[in-house]
């Protein structure tokens, strides 16, 4: 690809998140009040470019523009649905939804990327994954303990048991190797520079 679309992709990931923020805080503000009609082309704008910017991955072979396009194309999605009120609730309940969409778009990144299931990507997928559903459990008041007296009585206990994760997650790789394939396995991908000389 020549230095013209690689400029172009960017811009495009520039505009798209502005207007993410843009959606986000209107989302936020605007979902219990009457908002403008120009406030819902912002969320099928932002899906559209975030479709492109996915599909655009085809001939970057880049696996972070695929994590972009399809975050930015969740979001879309989801400020639709929420300011169209096809899904109940609003987004202060549903923002967690985000942590589990980068679960598993960082996942498809990955595999996108190295054409097998990485652990370098799988590792932060699946901690993004179960932390969004932890946090949806709270915000959608299913765990009515409040989050701030869970964190106190339980949040030392949760930080024992991920140092010992981290701690056998350390040793596993110390015996059996690298958790993530190096760039060397595959040559035909190289997104390291955004632009290529």
């Amino acid at each position: 690809m020549s230095k013209f679309g690689y400029r172009l992709i960017n811009i495009l990931l520039c505009i798209a998140f502005l207007l993410f923020f843009v959606v986000f805080f209107t989302t936020i503000f605007q979902s219990d009040k009457q908002h403008a009609m120009v406030l819902d082309v912002f969320p099928v704008f932002l899906l559209i470019v975030g479709i492109t910017v996915a599909i655009l991955t085809v001939y970057t072979k880049s696996a972070y523009q695929l994590f972009i396009g399809g975050f930015l194309a969740f979001s879309g999605l989801l400020s639709i649905l929420i300011m169209g009120n096809i899904i109940s609730g609003n987004l202060k309940q549903w923002w967690p939804i985000y942590a589990v969409a980068s679960g598993i778009i960082l996942f498809a990144a990955g595999f996108y990327k190295y054409r097998k299931i990485d652990f370098g990507y799988v590792i932060p997928a699946v901690v993004f994954e179960i932390l969004g559903l932890w946090l949806l459990l709270f915000s959608f008041k299913i765990i009515t303990i409040p989050f701030k007296t869970f964190i106190l009585c339980f949040g030392p206990l949760l930080l024992v048991m991920l140092c010992i994760l981290l701690f056998v997650l350390f040793l596993w790789q110390k015996k059996y190797g690298k958790f993530s394939s190096s760039d060397a396995d595959i040559k035909q991908f190289e997104d390291d520079e955004l632009i290529p000389e």
